[in-house]
């Protein structure tokens, strides 16, 4: 039996090509799912040796404690230090090519060249309070030797000397600063600057421990902690990574879906495969082949082809983590194998190809010795039966019943039900699929003028079986891409439609320096200009709510600002009048009509409001009138303050736009945005998402169309005789080739509607059950991307459907027909 099985393989090696294809993309997509995962990890780790090189012990103050000069003067006295520099990191906004304010963070360049977090890439280090040296990200606009204004703590500008280019590995998410200046400069930045740690290089001999005792008896105690560089590393990258376990189930999620679709081309493959062999296993068991040999023979060259297929697909997941890499603009790419990648790699591949193959294998023990006498095509038609109609309307009606379930839930209860719903009613349009795949088939064909058209039909209703089982794969890779698609344009609508309800402005401004306000009469300053319609201010400070304790609150003048409001009326505060949100209110027990007495005044409660939603600007728990700030406040300083214009209805928004920079020039700090550019900077993450959602998915619809091309393939070896008494009838090689393309157009028209019908329909409930629960979110398809991915799919049918179409019209017909 081993020797027929090879046999077997090396006489039919195209049957098992594309069954071959589709196993190495979804095992790449699981093992380039593995790759990113352990990229991520991997460029973390080098991004924290980094920021770490060089040092052998970290000096670092807790709650209650301060690092200082004097500090760092007694870390170099002890013996065993090398070197000891203190890093601090203040904010230090700088003043782009256009006049307009960048966040930027500075730090001093260090005495010690080996423990310097960055790499000079170009020119020099900062050795005068005059110089700077930027980050290669940042320095595009700026030349080397010109000057770069930078904005200190009160918004005074310093013109320096760019004199130098550094580079460190930003992609990490370590923060950082992307600024070097002299520590002179550094102290004018910021004065009261705190030093976050002190790290230290060992002297030649001596080891960490050694240096970690003796610091902790010089400097120890107290709110200071002091150790090793190895434990200083593990501790940062600790804190770093907490997003790494939601990065493993996203990709992970994808690798399962890429596999299901594999594994029913698989399977759909192998079916037709056994079919088709109905013969010759029937004849191995009028030689004394057994059922258990058959059966072990089938699934021998499952494993064969899965095996060669599952190296593949590991070598193509690397191209798959590099390409996806790319993608997302990284630019150190990160390939690590991991023994764990190779071995879930080959196990998954190899396991489901044999999962997949075993249905069919089963199906094959059941050929009879009789079998072998009949002619090829003499059997009945495989059609649906009783039971798959039964199990649809099962599905659907569990379908139905938990959507209802999940649209009269909670939140938190109605989540599992989403799921539920969502894949009952996938599972009921795969059960339906051999129902309803003749007539739409033959729908279709009626709307298709030709003869080609007639035939396609009559070729995919003769086993509406195996057409459902080949759009199946489709109909899953474009439901879970039109689900994410539609819910990320959903999610994009409603908060876009959210700012426009919360936001009744054109422009905000804000501060660079979150801790430097904006001037404070810049709003009446702002409302001069011709055009401007209204202006309201906002800021936030630290407030005192009597016996209820002190929270961050907001203080504002103008009804510019539209929360939701979920009790009494938001929209204009007076003296002595308080709007709190509805966390302080759960937390307090307050509601509207409640008097709240502070220590310097009695505030009345007129509306409980449910936060904005509006980037850059946070109301707090908390809001006031304008007024109330002075009595309510715990210091004399705010922080976070932001200034709203709204323009006159008939006005010239760029002319305007123009006038309100040329008045915030006087305010360096001052940054200037309108809504659209707020829009777009609230989206720009949920497109990226999108994007990447798309190349993932992408693989699974290849995977799709793969399996329609396999089943083409095998079903014109199975229609050899026929297609050459068509031909020999009158019908042409391109009429032959037209007929197969139909088929293949006609099959993804049917999985493709398929998958868009249940994947608007999980996207509308998904929205439904997330509005509910106070979620900015709205059921707004994108219908130009839908178009454009089921135009692809129609387009990518006939290139299915090339090659096959090329075998069934080469050969003679003579030896066609004694096939």
């Amino acid at each position: 039996m081993l020797r027929t099985v090879l046999a077997g393989l090396k006489a039919r090696p195209l049957r098992l090509l594309l069954s071959a294809v589709a196993i190495t993309l979804g095992v790449a997509f699981v093992a380039g799912s593995f790759v990113l995962t352990d990229a991520v990890g991997a460029g973390l780790r080098d991004a924290v040796a980094f920021e770490t090189r060089g040092v052998d012990a970290s000096v670092t103050a807790g709650r209650g404690a301060d690092l200082d000069d004097s500090t760092l003067a007694r870390v170099r006295q002890v013996p065993g230090v090398a070197a000891a520099d203190a890093r601090a990191t203040v904010s230090a906004p700088t003043l782009g090519p256009d006049g307009r304010a960048r966040d930027a963070a500075a730090t001093a360049s260090g005495t010690d060249e080996k423990l310097r977090p960055y790499d000079l890439v170009e020119g020099r280090l900062p050795s005068a309070a005059g110089e700077i040296a930027m980050e290669r990200t940042s320095v595009e606009g700026f030349t080397l030797g010109g000057p770069v204004t930078v904005l200190d703590d009160s918004g005074e500008r310093h013109v320096l000397t760019l004199v130098g280019v550094f580079d460190r590995p930003v992609d990490a998410g370590l923060g950082g600063a992307n600024l070097v200046v002299s520590q002179e400069m550094l102290r004018r930045l910021d004065p009261a600057a705190t030093v976050g740690d002190i790290v230290v290089r060992a002297a030649p001999g001596v080891s960490p421990t050694k240096l970690v005792a003796d610091l902790k008896q010089a400097v120890g105690g107290n709110g200071i902690s002091v150790v090793t560089g190895r434990e200083a590393a593990a501790r940062l990258l600790y804190e770093t990574a907490p997003n790494a376990p939601g990065v493993v189930k996203f990709f992970t999620a994808f690798a399962v879906l890429a596999m299901v679709v594999a594994a029913m081309v698989i399977s759909n493959s192998f079916t037709i495969l056994v079919a088709q062999r109905s013969r010759e296993l029937a004849l191995l068991r009028c030689v004394g082949a057994g059922k258990r040999q058959v059966f072990a023979s089938v699934l021998a060259e499952a494993a064969v082809v899965g095996t060669a297929a599952s190296v593949a697909g590991l070598l193509g997941g690397l191209g798959v983590a590099a390409a996806l890499q790319a993608v997302a603009g990284q630019e150190n790419v990160y390939l690590p194998l991991t023994a764990r990648t190779v071995i879930a790699a080959l196990a998954v591949g190899i396991l489901v190809t044999a999962l997949a193959a075993a249905l069919p294998a089963w199906s094959a023990t059941r050929v009879t010795p009789v079998e072998a006498l009949r002619t090829p095509g003499d059997g009945p038609a495989a059609r649906a039966g009783r039971p798959r109609a039964v199990a649809g309307i099962v599905l659907l009606a569990a379908g139905v019943g938990a959507a209802v379930l999940a649209l009269r839930s909670e939140m938190d209860d109605g989540a599992p039900l989403v799921v539920a719903a969502m894949v009952a009613l996938l599972g009921a349009t795969l059960a339906a699929g051999p129902l309803i795949a003749g007539p739409v088939v033959r729908a279709l064909a009626r709307l298709t003028p030709g003869q080609p058209a007639k035939l396609a039909a009559l070729n995919a209703d003769r086993n509406p079986k195996r057409t459902a089982a080949s759009a199946a794969a489709l109909t899953i890779g474009l439901a879970v891409v039109t689900l994410a698609t539609t819910v990320a344009a959903g999610v994009e609508t409603g908060e876009s439609r959210g700012l426009d309800e919360q936001l009744a402005a054109d422009f905000t401004v804000t501060s660079a320096a979150i801790t430097r306000p904006l001037p404070g009469t810049l709003a009446d300053t702002l409302a001069k200009v011709p055009g401007v319609d209204a202006t309201m201010t906002r800021r936030s400070f630290s407030g005192d709510l009597g016996k209820y304790g002190s929270y961050e609150l907001s203080a504002v003048r103008g009804d510019l600002l539209r929360p939701k409001v979920l009790s009494g009326r938001f929209d204009h505060l007076g003296p002595g009048q308080i709007a709190i949100n509805k966390d302080l209110a759960q937390r307090t027990g307050l509601a509207v009509g409640d008097t709240l007495q502070a220590e310097r005044a009695s505030l009345h409660v007129v509306a409980v409001y449910d936060g904005v939603t509006v980037p850059g600007i946070d109301l707090g728990f908390a809001v006031v009138d304008l007024a109330q700030q002075s009595l309510l406040a715990l210091d004399d300083e705010s922080y976070d303050d932001s200034v709203l214009i709204r323009l006159a209805s008939d006005a010239d928004h760029t002319r305007i736009e123009a006038s309100l920079k040329q008045e915030l020039s006087s305010a360096p700090l001052a940054m200037l945005k309108s809504v659209s550019e707020i829009k777009d900077d609230a989206s720009a993450p949920i497109r990226e998402s999108l994007n990447l959602m798309w190349a993932l998915t992408a693989l699974a619809v290849l995977i799709a169309f793969a399996g329609i091309a396999n089943t083409l393939s095998l079903s014109v070896l199975e229609r050899t005789r026929e297609s050459a008494l068509l031909r020999a009838l009158g019908l042409t090689r391109t009429g032959l080739g037209a007929t197969l393309t139909a088929e293949s157009v006609f099959v993804a028209l049917f999985g493709a509607a398929c998958g868009l019908l249940v994947g608007l329909g999980s996207a509308w409930l998904i929205t439904e059950v997330a509005a509910s629960g106070g979620d900015t979110i709205a059921f707004a398809p994108p219908w130009e991307r839908l178009g454009v991915l089921l135009g692809a799919a129609i387009l990518a049918a006939p290139l299915a459907a090339l090659l096959p179409a090329r075998r069934a019209g080469r050969g003679s017909l003579t030896a066609a027909l004694q096939e």
